[in-house]
């Protein structure tokens, strides 16, 4: 009789997750993708332990880490997209994650004298970090995700944490067995870590693989039915607007939901509440009205450089500036100049 492998399960699992998050369509397509990679990644390492471990085949060793590599910049990039407006404004954080995941890569595949696993364990140790960076972010951050589905984001979140956090202990203890115990001893404490790890990878992925789905499913920043706004969120709106208008404090590319709190004298969550609740967007768009809106003057009446105006207006990433200029608009910064130039 064959036993089925635990680790397997976890394959399964992140199978079944992967192909419903990437059929549904209200998640952004670069966010999908990564988490689609990140889950694949994950049911790549369930087979690959269940091979070793249930069936003693001699899997290439230099295979499990080079799947491992794809664990943290996906889960990264996937949390990163969510908070990004720009269409296009992926590729930049993309092209250096996947340049560092070929790094890494080579040189495990170049055999240098450091072991293969110091080399994924010091890149889990760097990605759980940047990773656990995402926990202190105001939620307003997370424009694709809308304020009832946090909680199930901050959950997938602290999975992929404890899972990532679970697999630099393994491989601190593999390396620091290679070190200290010699080959033997490191065989040993790798299948026992092993088994461990593939233990606990089905029990996270029972958690964090449907919360991923259900983040697809119901989590993104559509239009969601508002609470009515009060007298005091209108008062508030009028007073931020006003206090914009005045300074041109939008113009501050490091410019935060918290500063402006800050000057108005009230608690972050009660401005973006009356943002949401009187104009049904979050407090980044609202920001972003008003820089493409003096980035408008300026096409109009000057004859700047469009990426000088791009500054001006407080944005830093042409593509972001791009990216909302046309949302609002329906032209390009250059189009827009020339349609008006020529009335």
């Amino acid at each position: 009789m064959v036993n089925f492998p635990l680790a397997w399960l976890v394959s399964v699992l992140a199978a079944i997750a992967t192909a419903a998050l990437a059929t549904n369509g209200r998640m952004p397509v670069p966010a999908r993708v990564f988490f689609c990679v990140f889950l694949m990644s994950l049911a790549a390492i369930g087979i690959v332990l269940g091979l070793r471990l249930s069936f003693e085949m001699n899997v290439p060793t230099q295979l499990q880490p080079i799947i491992a590599l794809l664990m943290g910049p996906s889960a990264y990039l996937g949390f990163l997209t969510l908070t990004q407006d720009g269409d296009q404004s992926w590729k930049r954080p993309f092209a250096i994650n996947a340049g560092l995941v070929v790094i890494a890569q080579i040189a495990i595949l170049v055999s240098l004298p450091v072991s293969g696993d110091f080399i994924v364990l010091a890149f889990n140790i760097a990605y759980l970090i940047r990773i656990a960076a995402f926990l202190g972010r105001n939620p307003d951050e997370f424009i694709h995700v809308a304020a009832q589905a946090m909680p199930l984001m901050r959950s997938a979140l602290y999975a992929i944490i404890a899972l990532l956090g679970l697999m630099v202990a393994a491989d601190f203890a593999i390396v620091a067995a290679g070190v200290f115990a010699g080959d033997g001893g490191a065989m040993q404490l790798l299948s026992g870590a092993s088994g461990i790890l593939a233990a606990f990878c089905f029990a996270v992925a029972l958690i964090v693989a449907p919360q991923i789905v259900r983040l697809g499913m119901t989590g993104l920043a559509q239009k969601q039915p508002q609470p009515a706004s009060s007298e005091e969120d209108r008062r508030l709106l009028e007073e931020l607007g006003a206090m914009m208008d005045e300074t041109n404090l939008f113009c501050d590319t490091n410019l935060t939901l918290v500063r402006v709190a800050r000057r108005l004298v009230v608690p972050a969550r009660q401005v973006s509440n009356a943002v949401n609740r009187c104009t049904g967007d979050n407090f980044s768009r609202y920001l972003n009205g008003f820089r493409i809106r003096h980035a408008q003057e300026l096409l109009r009446d000057t004859s700047l450089p469009v990426t000088e105006i791009m500054l001006e207006a407080g944005f830093v990433s042409k593509s972001s500036f791009n990216g909302e200029f046309r949302r609002i608009t329906g032209l390009t910064p250059s189009q827009y100049r020339t349609r008006n130039k020529a009335m």
